[in-house]
């Protein structure tokens, strides 16, 4: 199970909701399980194949959008292999230890 968190910022542009209503759409149409957060996008897959592909297709798409000369693309990947742990499984872990 892979758990990775994406960050797409426009360069030079001050408010970016709609770009990341775009890169909310692109994630929706490609299966992959998502969590919107304040300040990026948690995606969950079965492999770093899958969201690697998304992150590409993300990335270029935003290109496409108007005039848009320069993007900061962020990608933090977690791909544990010993045991299947999903995004829900990680936040409750941090929980139970605050109580």
């Amino acid at each position: 199970m892979v758990v990775a968190e994406i960050s797409v910022i426009t360069v030079g542009s001050v408010s970016q909701s709609h770009f990341v209503s775009r890169v909310i759409r692109i994630i929706e149409k490609s299966g992959i399980k998502y969590q919107l957060t304040p300040m990026g996008t948690i995606l969950e897959a079965d492999g770093v194949e899958q969201i690697l592909d998304v992150v590409r297709t993300v990335h270029e798409e935003i290109f496409r959008e108007g005039d848009i000369k320069r993007i900061l693309t962020t990608l933090k990947i977690d791909d544990r292999r010993d045991k299947r742990v999903r995004m829900e499984d990680k936040v409750r872990s941090v929980r139970e230890k605050l109580d």
